[in-house]
């Protein structure tokens, strides 16, 4: 029974391999429900499968919760990098280009430009470190020192072009950066909304440089976000919840 509609389920979905499906499902669920609300019935359900099926490939949810953290830490990573470590760039500019990066993930689970919801797995995993495994606590851990390192990165290099005086509190300057991006998603929960942290960015970066600006320091500029931009790109991504399942409703009943 199981595998009969196993195969109904695949043969309608486009040619991707199973496992990427559970993941990708299993990341949307973790992210809108936390840890503790997320099941494998609620998952198969969504993928129009038998809880079975999923539990065939990942024995326990800790272990598929596990392998969604390692993919999605990867690819924060790979993002976040790619910005604080990229020399071709200001400080300042580095700053806009977070809150871009940021606003993106938001708008995919706030699709309106408003609202509270979770849009982000290591921030929701963070809220519910009892529940998770000590493998998934010290992947989150490493994953922020790496980000802590990337942001060394962009103040040392700040400081190289002249954009920071050379006595600048390196230490000092990476802590209160890092500070402000571990509290991104809390930020937006608790406002419910995303100009807060809009304007808190804003405003660390024009408070560092007006506090250690050096003589190649710019004045700051801050476009707004650019609301059509980011719903142009958040339409090309391939939708998750529900894209094998399209009559599934359970993605809406959604977690405040």
């Amino acid at each position: 029974m199981g595998t009969r509609r196993l195969t109904r389920a695949v043969s309608s979905a486009p040619p991707i391999d199973l496992t990427v499906q559970i993941e990708a499902v299993a990341t949307e669920l973790f992210i809108r429900n936390g840890y503790n609300g997320v099941s494998y019935l609620g998952i198969g359900r969504e993928l129009g499968i038998t809880h079975s099926n999923v539990h065939y490939y990942y024995r326990t949810k800790a272990a598929l919760a596990t392998a969604v953290l390692k993919r999605v830490a990867k690819e924060t990573l790979q993002a976040t990098e790619g910005i604080w470590s990229d020399r071709t760039h200001t400080l300042a500019e580095k700053f806009v280009r977070m809150r871009d990066w940021a606003f993106d993930s938001y708008l995919r689970f706030n699709p309106e430009g408003k609202g509270g919801r979770p849009w982000g797995l290591l921030s929701r995993f963070s809220m519910e470190a009892d529940a998770l495994t000590p493998e998934m606590r010290q992947n989150i851990r490493a994953t922020l020192r790496r980000l802590e390192d990337s942001i060394r990165v962009a103040v040392e290099t700040a400081i190289e072009n002249r954009e920071l005086v050379r006595d600048a509190p390196v230490d000092g300057i990476t802590l209160q950066i890092s500070s402000v991006m571990y509290q991104t998603g809390q930020l937006t929960r608790h406002a419910s909304g995303f100009s807060r942290l809009d304007a808190l960015l804003m405003w660390t970066i024009a408070a560092l440089l007006k506090a250690y600006g050096g003589e190649g320091r710019a004045a700051v500029s801050w476009p707004a976000v650019d609301f059509a931009v980011a719903k142009a790109k958040l339409s090309t991504r391939p939708a998750q919840i529900g894209a094998v399942n399209p009559s599934s409703q359970s993605s809406f009943k959604e977690t405040p």
